[in-house]
């Protein structure tokens, strides 16, 4: 039988959470980094929440300065409102979130963002074990952490991404994209290979989405 052509195609990563394990073991899981952070985060007194309507109001700005520091241009607010919010709060006020899409037996991480003042506080800890809770509390059996950066080095900040999404225990799954474009996958491999093009290309992103 003869096989369809898929085009050309690119190697890409995510890392996948079991959460068919109990949650026991998923704590017992991620490394001490992480249960440290959360721990702390809880000890602060910060809260991790389903977000209401009005929380996506107070919510993007901090996503979308989130994205300007990483020269990366932000979606739309209504392009956001599509997956499901979860927001960290510290005193009733919002200092981080992050949003989800639900598939099936699958959440996948969709954008975070915190406010830098408050990092030492653990937030994204505590959103990343929410998440855990929230997944296996719903009957969902992967937690998709929304992408690994394959080659990355030290010193690159998609390196430090890598190195938190690691201290969740799960495990890195490779996939492939496939497209008809050979340009396109071409693109994807230099970006990959070649940092500096990565940081050309964002930055021209802004520039677009500025004019």
């Amino acid at each position: 039988m003869k096989m369809a052509w898929k085009g050309f195609k690119d190697i890409q990563a995510t890392i996948e959470i079991d959460l068919t394990k109990t949650l026991e073991e998923l704590w017992k899981g991620l490394d001490k980094d992480a249960r440290w952070g959360v721990n702390k985060a809880k000890k602060e007194g910060l809260i991790m929440q389903e977000a209401k309507e009005e929380d996506w109001q107070k919510f993007y700005p901090i996503y979308a300065d989130t994205c300007k520091r990483g020269i990366i241009p932000p979606l739309p607010l209504e392009e956001t409102k599509k997956s499901k919010l979860f927001v960290c709060k510290k005193d009733a006020n919002i200092i981080a979130g992050a949003a989800v899409k639900q598939k099936d037996e699958k959440i996948e991480l969709f954008l975070n963002a915190s406010l830098p003042k408050f990092l030492n506080l653990q937030p994204n800890n505590l959103i990343y074990w929410g998440l855990i809770e929230y997944g296996k509390n719903n009957n969902f059996k992967v937690l998709d952490l929304g992408g690994y950066q394959l080659k990355a080095k030290p010193g690159n900040k998609l390196y430090e991404v890598n190195r938190f999404k690691e201290r969740w225990g799960g495990r890195i799954v490779t996939y492939h994209i496939h497209s008809k474009n050979p340009l396109y996958i071409l693109g994807r491999k230099i970006i990959r290979n070649f940092p500096v093009a990565k940081k050309i290309r964002d930055k021209m992103r802004m520039i677009k989405s500025a004019t």
